[in-house]
C-alpha cells in the first residue's frame, strides 16, 4: 500500500555535466560548438536531422548563454522518471538544456507526427512536474533561474526558424505551462470516458 509523505524540504545533490570529462562521439555525427562546456555536441546518426539543427541553432543564437545535449550513457545523473503507456517507470533525458537569460529550458525535440504519442505525454507531464519542483526551490539552488519544460516540434522549430524568430521566442512558444498541461489533462480524461 502506497503511504503519503510529507517533504518540509528538499536536499540537493548537485551533479554538475562538467563531472562527465568527455563525451564519446563519432565526428561524423557531431557539430563544433562554443557556447557549451564540449568542444562538439552529437545527434542520432538515424533522423538526427533536427537535433543538428537545433544544435546549430542556438550555438548561433546570440541570446543563448549556454547549452549541452544531454545523453543517458554520459549524463546518466539527468533523468526525470515517467510511466510508460505499460505501466513500467522509466527514465526520461530530455534532449537539450538551454540558458536564455534568467531562464533554463529543458527541451525536448520531436517530429510532429509524434507528439501525441502516449509516452510522449507521459513524459511531457512527469517533465513538467520536475520543472515546478525544481522552481519551488531557493534561487540559489536552481542557478537563479526559473526552470520550464519545451517540447518543440520540428514543424514549430523550422517553421518559426525560417521566419526570423529567434530561440528565446521559439522556447518561449513551444513551454508547457502548468495551466496548459492541466487543460490536457482534463481532455485526456474525457477521452477516457
Amino acid at each position: 500500500m502506497q503511504q503519503n509523505t510529507e517533504i518540509t524540504e528538499a536536499e540537493v545533490e548537485k551533479i554538475w555535466f562538467s563531472s562527465v570529462a568527455r563525451l564519446k562521439i563519432r565526428e561524423n555525427f557531431s557539430v563544433p560548438v562554443v557556447k557549451s562546456i564540449f568542444d562538439r555536441l552529437p545527434y542520432p546518426s538515424s533522423k538526427g536531422g533536427l537535433e543538428k539543427a537545433f544544435i546549430e541553432f542556438c550555438d548561433n543564437d546570440s541570446l543563448v548563454e549556454g547549452f549541452i545535449k544531454i545523453r543517458e550513457y554520459d549524463h546518466t545523473f539527468a533523468f526525470i522518471n515517467y510511466v510508460r503507456e505499460d505501466g513500467m517507470i522509466r527514465r526520461y533525458y530530455p534532449d537539450f538544456m538551454v540558458k536564455v537569460e534568467d531562464t533554463i529550458y529543458l527541451v525536448e525535440t520531436k517530429a510532429q507526427k509524434d507528439e501525441s504519442n502516449y509516452n510522449v505525454r507521459s513524459k511531457k507531464r512527469s517533465a513538467l512536474k520536475w520543472c515546478e519542483k525544481i522552481n519551488t526551490l531557493k534561487p540559489e539552488e536552481r542557478m537563479g533561474c526559473e526552470w520550464v519544460y519545451c517540447l518543440v516540434s520540428d514543424d514549430l522549430f523550422y517553421r518559426m526558424k525560417d521566419g526570423n524568430a529567434d530561440i528565446a521566442d521559439i522556447l518561449e512558444y513551444a513551454a508547457i505551462k502548468k495551466d496548459a498541461s492541466t487543460a490536457e489533462n482534463l481532455i485526456e480524461l474525457a477521452e477516457g470516458l
